[in-house]
């Protein structure tokens, strides 16, 4: 098969922190879980349960309330203990804290199974709806809003299903394709339906091209597989392939390659298409999630099963705990979520979101090393030793969105704010190349993000 990559920048990412992506580890049920109320992406969900009172298993506790809003369900059984402020990154959030009490209603007893070849394309997104699924990944935005924004009768939709794997903390989707395959598989066809697509199509990175005919091959066996055409091609293997920008400029190459139209894609991750089939065919919210544990003060890295709303100390106890003087001194080590070249810092009480694809722990001792690296981990320190640019052009060679990333650098640091800057931040995506490659370590990608040309340009 023909692999179709961007045509330029990126980098190649590679770190020997991360898990291994074969296999997943079931965790042990969380005695606590803490369950925000609102995330990034939208309103505050209105809460329907009380403190004090026991809750069931996947219940409703809160119910989504405007757009970016969503309907959130109880992980585990348990009582609701308080409820506490919580403040991961840029936003302030109302959550709930569970504490493990009661029997499963699913855990561990036969799957039922629902038909849903019959439902309109109305019932399904309301479906999806009530059940509160999310995208499993980015700012968690809510399915229904992605779905019901479509006019299907003025403009034809591809579903595109994104499994490509341009960094080693994506993991955990890769352990998703492969263990849920037939999930992912019929899941793609309920997602085409809701979203109004005749069209499926599967974007597997060259590197896991083993994943295409497991795909395909779970994909054939629905009996409603003849509805939709169903294809997949290869992409490179570069970060950041699986940006939404860089996926479609090789998706409009595969369509000029193939001749086939598809119209507007609507891309969708592995995690997201299996928690569409768990809301549709189970009739489950989403409740659990693969996650990429590692770092360097880990013991053992390895893909987590866990359910949402666990702690992040009690995933790195099921790697194993840390290694070192951290295993008796947990206050030197550093965590964060998400991905060493796109992440957060987060603190061990932090909770498992729905959108949390990895954690990593790294050693206060290796600390300048780290930042040496990893741009995600600049968030982590308070103080960085100053440090000058030596117009060196690096940025430059592989910057995907081809801007010159010095010159935007160093205009917003001098402070020339005029129109000329709107264009050139607006099309920054955010991907951290040129910080990964910048012998300076200088906060390139971090502070062009934060212009105030970037909050007033994107908002579409």
């Amino acid at each position: 098969m023909k692999v179709f990559s961007f045509p330029k920048g990126g980098i190649n990412f590679e770190d020997s922190f991360a898990p291994e992506k074969e296999h997943s580890r079931l965790a042990f049920l969380p005695e606590i879980v803490v369950i925000p109320l609102s995330t990034e992406s939208g309103a505050r969900a209105y809460p329907v349960a009380r403190v004090g009172r026991h809750i069931e298993e996947g219940m409703l506790i809160a119910r989504g309330q405007g757009a970016g809003s969503s309907n959130i369900h109880s992980p585990i059984p348990g009582k609701l203990i308080k409820m506490v402020k919580w403040e991961p990154a840029s936003f302030l959030s109302d959550a709930f804290v569970i504490r493990l009490e009661g029997s499963f209603k699913k855990l561990g007893k036969p799957e039922t199974k629902y038909t849903w070849t019959e439902l309109s394309r109305f019932e399904t997104i309301s479906l999806i709806r009530d059940k509160g699924v999310t995208e499993m990944d980015g700012l968690g935005r809510p399915l229904f809003d992605i779905f019901s924004k479509h006019d299907t009768a003025r403009e034809r939709i591809t579903l595109l299903v994104r499994c490509v794997f341009d960094d080693p903390w994506l993991a955990a989707d890769y352990c998703l394709c492969k263990e849920r395959a037939g999930a992912i598989g019929e899941g793609a066809l309920i997602a085409a339906k809701a979203a109004g697509a005749d069209s499926v199509v599967f974007a597997v990175s060259a590197a896991s091209k083993e994943l295409v005919n497991v795909l395909l091959d779970a994909v054939n066996r629905c009996e409603t597989a003849g509805q939709f055409r169903v294809s997949a091609f290869l992409t490179g293997s570069r970060y950041p392939q699986q940006n939404d920008f860089e996926l479609c400029s090789v998706f409009r190459k595969y369509e000029k390659y193939e001749n086939t139209p598809a119209g507007k894609p609507v891309i969708l991750g592995p995690a997201t298409i299996a928690a569409v089939y768990d809301a549709v065919v189970l009739r489950s919210p989403p409740l659990e999630r693969y996650v990429a544990v590692g770092g360097s003060a880990v013991k053992h890295p390895t893909v987590v099963k866990v359910r949402i709303g666990s702690r992040l100390r009690d995933l790195f106890a099921e790697c194993g705990g840390f290694r070192g003087k951290a295993e008796t001194r947990p206050e030197s080590v550093f965590t964060a979520i998400g991905s060493p070249l796109m992440g957060r810092a987060a603190n061990l009480d932090e909770p498992v979101l729905k959108t949390s694809r990895g954690v990593f722990a790294y050693a206060q001792k290796k600390r300048e090393a780290a930042l040496n690296f990893f741009p995600a981990l600049k968030n982590i320190a308070k103080l960085l030793p100053a440090a000058v640019c030596i117009s060196c052009g690096e940025c430059r060679n592989v910057c995907p969105a081809g801007l010159d990333p010095e010159d935007v650098y160093k205009r917003i640091k001098d402070g020339r704010h005029d129109d000329a800057m709107i264009p050139l931040v607006s099309r920054c995506i955010g991907c951290g190349c040129c910080e990964t490659v910048c012998p300076s370590k200088l906060p390139i990608c971090a502070n062009i993000m934060r212009s105030t040309f970037k909050g007033a340009d994107c908002a579409g």
